[in-house]
């Protein structure tokens, strides 16, 4: 595969994060959120607390248990994608400077070496925009994963919402005969409310689903950059072996300028120690020698 294909392929891919096309059929044509519905802490359930059936909300927690696994921190999505984002800008940067860089010193070229310099230049200019278009499409995926998931925590928030739209009016009417029927009427509701909550729990479940199946193709979609992105290093690499030339080869060991590291080296170096004979010893002084004179006797 040439460079520029696969420049051309990333470019393919970044277009599809942009459009959406990972999506799973089950989300598409729900409304588009911003990423900050990731932290929300709307509990759709306080609706219950409100109609004056709060006893229910344990009975029917289950259906909030999702969100408290979907919702997160938007700075954990954004601040990553943001750092892919610059790298994708400098690395255009880079190669649109040594595009320019090429096209400037060549101007005045002709020839076959001319038209050599100038695709490989292109190839790199090419590998190098591969790389900063793999950035960038990551930075898109963050970012469109982030999405999804806060666009899924509207749909679960939503059909909380319904299904306690439903479930209220059941209960307030319960409530309102119970002390005609002494609590009979709220026992016979208790149970249509929570077979409302579980048809609900049903189609959440099926969202999440749908999230489940968007992540796996966008992981598909990534997974193909970057195999892509593979495709180009190799050719950039064939690129700087041919531009390197044949390895230089070892360097012939130098002789010491020291002579003495040389004869230690080799041990072939001559003995300059000479031994040294000791002095002779001094022939002990006689005693009677020199000038003396005797003691007179008293």
């Amino acid at each position: 595969m040439e460079i520029s294909t696969a420049l051309a392929d990333l470019r393919l891919a970044g277009d599809s994060v942009d459009s959406k096309e990972f999506l799973s059929v089950e989300l598409l044509g729900e409304p588009v959120v911003s990423l900050s519905m990731l932290g929300s802490t709307a509990s759709p359930l306080s609706a219950l607390a409100s109609a004056g059936c709060d006893f229910l909300t344990p009975v029917i927690s289950f259906l909030e248990e999702p969100l408290g696994q979907l919702r997160g921190e938007p700075d954990s999505v954004s601040g990553p994608a943001g750092q892919h984002e610059d790298a994708a800008r400098g690395g255009n940067a880079v190669a649109q400077d040594y595009g320019s860089t090429v096209e400037n010193e060549t101007s005045e070229w002709s020839g076959a070496g001319k038209q050599n310099y100038t695709e490989t230049a292109t190839k790199l200019v090419d590998g190098i925009a591969s790389v900063a278009e793999t950035a960038a499409t990551n930075a898109k995926a963050m970012i469109a994963a982030g999405e999804v998931v806060a666009q899924v925590v509207d749909i679960v928030t939503r059909l909380i919402t319904e299904a306690v739209g439903k479930i209220v009016p059941i209960m307030t009417e319960a409530i309102a005969a119970a002390p005609a029927t002494f609590g009979a009427s709220i026992a016979q509701a208790i149970p249509q409310c929570v077979a409302i909550a579980v048809d609900y729990a049903g189609q959440i479940a099926g969202k999440l689903a749908a999230l489940l199946t968007t992540g796996e193709n966008l992981v598909k979609l990534i997974e193909g950059a970057v195999g892509v992105l593979e495709v180009v290093k190799e050719g950039l690499t064939v690129i700087g072996e041919l531009a390197g030339g044949d390895s230089a080869g070892e360097q012939e060991p130098t002789e010491s300028t020291e002579s003495t590291e040389s004869d230690e080296d080799t041990g072939t170096g001559s003995d300059t120690t000479t031994e040294i004979e000791p002095d002779d010893e001094p022939a002990p002084e006689n005693p009677l020698d020199g000038d003396w004179t005797p003691l007179a006797r008293s």
